[in-house]
């Protein structure tokens, strides 16, 4: 599967992860339009100034270990299935932000083999972005319930 694939999946898939942000736009682009209507993975939260702030909002993963009946990547649901790699996402967020689409990121997941696990992953992405690539912009990165709690400050210090 190519990361356009998984994407379309993960991004989708993160509009039904709770936040205080919009996402979902279907609306259509014009050719002299000025702005970006786009419905894959760009939501819009606000600064402490009132700013607009533009976000990839993405789950790292929709495979999940749980099978909660309330939410749609429960195990037993049939949907497409998909998983970056930290390195994956670190790239989408450098090169998005690069081309003005977006001033950061909102990242999430489902629980892929152990909470532990996939926070590991998380706070790798994370790494790789703030360390690696110097990324200052903003990042809101949900913990994964049951994890440890060195695992969330870990993630608090490279944050």
């Amino acid at each position: 599967m190519d990361i356009f694939e998984k994407l379309e999946i993960l991004s989708d898939a993160a509009k039904y992860d709770a936040s205080c942000s919009s996402s979902g736009s279907t609306r259509k682009n014009t050719n002299n339009g000025i702005g970006n209507g786009h419905v894959s993975g760009i939501c819009h939260s606000w600064g402490a100034d009132g700013r607009c702030i533009s976000l990839l909002k993405i789950l790292f993963t929709n495979a999940c270990i749980y099978d909660c009946k309330y939410c749609i990547n429960r195990r037993s649901n049939d949907v497409r299935r998909a998983t970056f790699t930290p390195r994956e996402v670190a790239d989408l967020t450098i090169n998005f932000y690069k081309r003005n689409y977006i001033e950061g990121l909102f990242l999430s997941s489902a629980v892929i083999k152990t909470p532990d696990y996939t926070m590991e992953l998380l706070v790798k992405t994370v790494t790789i972005l703030r360390k690696e690539y110097n990324f200052n912009g903003y990042i809101h990165c949900k913990t994964i319930p049951g994890c440890s709690q060195e695992l969330i400050d870990k993630l608090r210090k490279v944050s």
